[in-house]
């Protein structure tokens, strides 16, 4: 709820320029986080960490936002 990734989230959401977000994982990412790993919707975007992420490090994943514009 507070963690960066989760304010990251929350501010990409309400950006009206973003229009997709892409979930990125590590190149040693485990099988559940490598099965999340892709483009979503704005409403379907996964939370992170994933739960079921089996990673001796924990979850790694991280969203990049897909913008309709880059510039003003």
């Amino acid at each position: 709820m507070y963690s960066t990734t989760s304010v990251a989230r929350t501010e990409m959401l309400a950006n009206p320029r973003v229009v997709r977000l892409r979930l990125i994982v590590a190149a040693d990412a485990c099988s559940a986080c490598r099965e999340a790993q892709g483009d979503y919707a704005k409403d379907s975007v996964p939370d992170l960490p994933i739960s079921s992420c089996s990673h001796p490090h924990g979850c790694r994943c991280f969203y990049e936002p897909y913008l309709s514009e880059i510039y003003p």
